[in-house]
């Protein structure tokens, strides 16, 4: 059976292709129009899943839409009436985009994608999250948690699954729109300077420079009742101006006045606890502390109740806030679950793949059927990018690129590759690395990164500030050699499904503090890729080599892309990214590009 998932028309639009009950392949829109959170019709990544499973249009059985536009559509106009006035410009702009073709989701992609519209299927969003995360899993049965900001009614479900003897996903109990972890922490990030619904992640990582001071407050604004649910006092919030400003006058007053987001902070996570914040600062980043510790009451709360309610001893978790690693390790380290695990990409993204997964498992007898790993974008051949640099930029200086392109030659010997790589990051260069098909979701996995040494925080900031273009409290995180991980890092058992894909935080262990430092945060804990020879043999490979030089196999592994672009693609996207950054070499495939050294 040929299923295809389609997410669109809110962020990250994506399609996903299963077939023969195998995913095999995914892909966010982002990668292919070069904008970022993409949410229009995934019109390219429908063509690379249909090319990836050498399929035409007709060959689809069934073509599975993320969400029930209808029902969605209620909510909004039943949320809008009761709300008048306020937000009613906001509410003419949605009315605009949802009249002009987000209701018509099935017979527009009946009309994209050329099938009939008796083959297009829609699914409530909870139920794309409760698949994307129980059928990829390795349980056979296993408690189920969605959390996000909101899917049609649900901003939260309970939920039970199994495979014994045929896959049921049974929803238990569900909390509805305006009761909103994710709306809660977009709010909170709105009113801390950053965008909401996009820049949650800076959140958290403020949160690390504060304490949770303001708990109390926060738990007016979040009440976590007796029964292990929760209840927003809405009071506080204006969900109706989401993307303008989402926290009410209350709330202000409350927690005092909100950052411009225009005025930089002062912080810088690779000097940790060092240097003094100012009062002001200190302020936001308290603010921030207070909301991520609510954000994890409520979500232990929700955890111990979906265990009494279930008896699982098991634990898959989506939505949005799943992308909250702070908030994962905390759950794998304090709540009742013996595992946990969440799928690649657990945002809307990957609730394509849910929705595939949903139609295309069939009776998902054994869990090992379905499991799937995050390497399913599109590969590239690295030859396309040959003539550009022999016909013009080896010996240029292209525009806003302060260092020649030096030369560039093709190292066809796998081990001399590694090699070469490794010896270039333990001597302080910075390198795109790109392999393979791209990786699915927000993380660089060793497809499509960006590696530095972390032993010295001055290649560290050079890439931060050159290359990533990066706010200083903003951290970088670390991607390490799965055998080397338990001496490097303070690992638990119950986390070992969610480091290997960047989805958790762990300490650094104190005797290599000073030689990760570069990948740390300001509380000495990292975001870790716990890399393994199944996970990515060519990765692991030259984290290894690094390991073998320096006697650390760690490196620096942050996204290859710009700010404000997605991740690269193609070849000539990373060559483009490369020449207009400070790194000193690009690796595509085979072909390793030097630029000529800087000066000293």
């Amino acid at each position: 059976m040929n299923v295809l998932g389609v997410s669109s028309r809110f962020h990250d639009a994506t399609a996903a292709l299963v077939k023969d009950r195998a995913l095999i392949a995914t892909a966010a829109e982002e990668r292919f129009s070069g904008l970022k959170h993409d949410p229009n019709h995934p019109r390219f990544a429908i063509d690379f899943c249909l090319e990836q499973g050498g399929l035409h249009p007709g060959d689809l059985d069934r073509v599975v839409y993320y969400e029930e536009p209808h029902e969605k559509f209620v909510r909004i106009l039943a949320s809008a009436f009761s709300t008048y006035p306020a937000g009613i410009s906001t509410f003419s702009r949605s009315m605009r985009r949802w009249l002009g073709g987000r209701l018509w989701a099935e017979r527009e992609l009946a009309r994209a994608i050329s099938v009939p519209p008796g083959k297009i299927d829609v699914i409530p969003h909870h139920l794309s999250h409760a698949a994307q995360a129980f059928v990829g899993s390795p349980f056979s049965s296993a408690a189920v948690l969605i959390a996000d900001a909101v899917g049609e009614w649900e901003c939260t479900t309970l939920a039970r699954a199994s495979r014994d003897p045929a896959l049921s996903i049974e929803p238990l109990e569900t909390i509805e729109y305006p009761n909103s972890l994710g709306l809660f922490f977009s709010a909170v990030t709105a009113f801390l300077g950053f965008r909401p619904n996009s820049d949650e992640s800076s959140t958290m990582a403020l949160a690390a420079f504060g304490r949770p001071r303001f708990r109390e407050e926060m738990g007016r604004v979040l009440r976590i009742d007796a029964d292990g649910t929760y209840t927003l006092d809405t009071d506080f919030f204006a969900f109706e101006s989401l993307l303008d400003r989402p926290y009410s006058r209350r709330f202000q007053d409350l927690f005092g006045r909100p950052r411009d987001g225009r005025l930089p902070l002062p912080l810088d996570a690779i000097e940790g606890g060092r240097a003094e914040i100012p009062p002001d600062i200190q302020r936001y980043a308290d603010i921030a502390a207070s909301a991520q510790a609510a954000l994890e009451d409520a979500l232990l709360a929700l955890a111990n109740r979906l265990s009494a309610l279930t008896g699982e001893t098991q634990l898959c978790y989506a939505g949005g806030v799943a992308l909250n690693c702070v908030a994962n390790s905390m759950l794998a380290r304090e709540g009742p679950f013996a595992d946990i695990f969440v799928p690649p990409d657990p945002g809307d993204g990957g609730a394509a793949v849910g929705a595939a997964l949903l139609y295309g498992a069939g009776d998902a007898g054994r869990s090992e059927a379905m499991a799937f790993h995050p390497y399913l974008g599109k590969a590239y051949d690295s030859g396309s990018i040959v003539d550009l640099l022999e016909g013009s930029l080896v010996g240029e200086m292209p525009e806003g690129c302060s260092r020649r392109i030096a030369g560039y030659r093709v190292v066809a010997d796998e081990e001399e590759l590694v090699a070469t790589v490794a010896e270039a990051i333990c001597k302080g260069a910075i390198v795109g690395w790109m392999q393979g098909r791209f990786e699915v979701g927000p993380r660089a996995l060793g497809n499509r990164s960006i590696l530095a040494d972390p032993s010295d925080p001055a290649v560290a900031r050079r890439l931060r500030a050159a290359v990533k273009h990066r706010a200083p409290f903003r951290p970088l995180a670390l991607s390490l050699a799965e055998e080397a991980a338990p001496r490097l890092l303070e690992l638990g058992e119950r986390d070992r499904f969610i480091r290997r894909w960047m989805q958790s935080t762990a300490p650094v262990l104190e005797d290599f503090r000073s030689a990760l430092r570069g990948g740390l945060h300001a509380d000495g804990s990292t975001r870790p890729q716990v890399c393994g020879p199944r996970d990515n043999a060519l990765f692991h490979r030259l984290l290894t080599a690094v390991g073998d030089i320096n006697g650390v196999p760690a490196v620096i592994n942050t996204s290859f892309n710009e700010r404000g672009l997605p991740m690269v693609s193609s070849p000539l996207e990373a060559l483009l990214s490369f020449v207009r950054s400070d790194a000193d070499m690009l690796v595509v495939g085979d072909l390793v590009v030097r630029r000529e050294p800087a000066l000293s």
